[in-house]
């Protein structure tokens, strides 16, 4: 905590007070310091190591949630404080407190068309308090800014992230709402933005993306809303993906794995290893499946193929097939705004018409068009992948 009240109700903010202040930090310890919210008395923590910082004495409770606070979380606040101080803001307030709805934000910012709750989030919170707090925010008329600690983006490649369900609720859907998402971090360490574009599942937790690193001092609250992001047209990242999972073991398989093999097994004849290069097309709004691409888009794969020859189904009959699957699962999208699942599957059957497989009827009917290959040669099959990729 940075802000505090002394004893004659005066605001005391430590953003920029430093530990070396001497004289300063005697000043602050003869006096007795309150938390603004429960009005308990606050320890002064002036440590060699950590941020100067208040603290809530041991045994008091406040009544809004509060976390221990991390070097990188304080640092953090100041500078994401400052920074915003900085532009053309009506006002800007350190930890300033709403009695209303019982929140504190980290930095709070009005722009005169905006009001805006910052929360720079570096430890996990259960969903429902992140829920909660965002509606409670709405309820006020703010808008929470949910900013993640760039320290817990687990990078996989140079454009991949494992992101996890406590991530993905700092996921934000483009200024497109059929587009891919994205998500926000700050990384206090390098002073910079982490910016993570056009994400695109291809497992439960692991996306393929565009990132970009904007240091704070080079750009303006504007410049971390994400603008509209052309597809990319180097898939490197995603055939690779593709790649490790026709050459890896499936050994330890989920549920939903086991499932979708016996299939292919009894109906097709081939591995998991093995399925069609068109059960891995990315599709933007791919993320209202928490099922991994190759799940979904081969049971649609094989409703397709059970068809006879050049008969037409519609988006509905495509959609149901997913309904009705106990091992398709949707993702948590409570935080952003609601998109049917035929969105994707509709992406889907689009790509597929591209490529030959069917044909359109019209605006939400199919027409099957070719048999589907089935085969068991990987060399084929990574050949395939990325003809089939460059054709986008």
């Amino acid at each position: 905590m940075l802000i505090a009240k002394d004893a004659d109700g005066r605001l005391i903010n430590l953003t920029s007070i430093r530990n070396d202040h001497s004289d300063l930090l005697h000043r602050l310890r003869e006096k007795t310091h309150y938390c603004p919210v429960c009005e308990h008395p606050l320890d002064l923590k002036a440590g060699s190591i950590k941020i100067l910082h208040f603290a809530h004495q041991k045994l008091k409770s406040c009544r809004i949630e509060h976390e221990s606070e991390s070097d990188y979380h304080l640092n953090g606040k100041i500078q994401l404080y400052l920074w915003l101080k900085s532009q053309d803001m009506v006002q800007t307030e350190m930890e300033r407190y709403f009695p209303e709805i019982m929140q504190r934000p980290d930095v709070y910012t009005d722009t005169g068309q905006r009001k805006i709750a910052v929360e720079f989030q570096c430890s996990s919170i259960p969903a429902a308090q992140f829920y909660k707090r965002t509606s409670q925010y709405k309820q006020a008329n703010i808008e929470p800014l949910w900013i993640l600690g760039a320290k817990n983006a687990v990078r996989l490649s140079s454009s991949t992230f494992r992101i996890s369900p406590f991530q993905w609720l700092f996921v934000k859907q483009g200024p497109e709402i059929l587009g891919p998402p994205h998500l926000l971090s700050y990384c206090s360490s390098l002073q910079a933005f982490l910016l993570i574009e056009h994400l695109i599942p291809f497992s439960k937790q692991v996306f393929t993306s565009i990132p970009s690193v904007k240091p704070i001092r080079h750009i303006t609250l504007s410049d971390v809303s994400p603008q509209a992001v052309p597809s990319p047209k180097n898939w490197i990242q995603w055939l690779n993906l593709i790649k490790m999972h026709r050459l890896k073991p499936h050994i330890h398989l989920s549920g939903e794995l086991k499932s979708l093999q016996q299939t292919l097994y009894e109906k097709k004849q081939v591995p998991l290893s093995c399925l069609p290069s068109e059960a891995f097309i990315p599709v933007a709004t791919g993320y209202l499946f928490h099922t991994a691409v190759y799940v979904w888009q081969t049971k649609i794969l094989l409703f397709i193929d059970s068809l006879s020859g050049h008969s037409v189904f519609r988006l509905e009959d495509a959609v149901n097939e997913m309904k009705r699957d106990r091992h398709i699962v949707r993702r948590d999208i409570s935080h952003m705004k609601h998109v049917s699942i035929g969105a994707p599957v509709r992406a889907y059957l689009e790509a597929l018409a591209q490529r030959g497989l069917i044909a359109k009827e019209n605006k939400y009917s199919y027409r099957k068009t070719a048999d589907l290959k089935w085969s068991q040669n990987q060399e084929e099959l990574l050949k395939r992948d990325n003809d089939l990729l460059c054709k986008r």
